[in-house]
């Protein structure tokens, strides 16, 4: 009897390989694909998107999503190394790197995750509720330094919301 491989008597495919030289899927899911996941987390990713240490958070199924024609420090535009991260009190609720040139006619967005039902989402506890307003932070990437940020209007958090705001300075 001649297995997958075409050898007579053979065992065929092995476990955990994805086909008959022993190769194994990637993380891209690519048989024999060279894309690793790199310290950010990123199948295939350069180590560039890594958010800074303050700015991590965790997805939510409670989001909503505020958009700033501008951010600025001092009144000096962000670089496309910069970050935004968005805050209840301490605890961050969502982050973005500041790139307009990957943003949608230059309008960048910071999305903010909300408290979610606890027991099935217990990691968003602390998260944006209803009404609150949060607060931001920017991350100046060539000083390596974090400032606070005030949004142009308080525009409160609802979920699902997409909010429209002129500056974060």
């Amino acid at each position: 009897e001649v297995d997958e491989c075409g050898v007579c008597g053979g065992d065929g495919i092995v476990d955990g390989a994805c086909d008959c030289d022993g190769n194994v899927e990637d993380c891209a899911g690519v048989c024999g694909g060279g894309a690793v996941v790199d310290g950010c987390d990123i199948c295939g990713g350069d180590n560039s998107t890594c958010a800074p240490d303050l700015f991590n958070y965790s997805q939510s199924s409670q989001q909503a999503f505020y958009f700033f024609n501008s951010a600025t420090i001092d009144g000096e535009n962000l670089s496309s190394d910069d970050w935004v991260g968005a805050f209840n009190g301490d605890v961050c609720v969502g982050a973005r790197k500041w790139d307009p040139a990957q943003c949608g006619g230059g309008v960048c967005d910071v999305p903010i995750m909300g408290e979610a039902n606890l027991d099935v989402e217990p990691w968003t506890e602390g998260y944006m509720q209803g009404g609150g307003i949060p607060s931001f932070k920017v991350f100046d990437a060539s000083a390596n330094s974090y400032y606070n940020a005030v949004a142009s209007e308080d525009m409160p958090w609802v979920n699902n919301a997409l909010n429209t705001l002129y500056n974060l300075n």
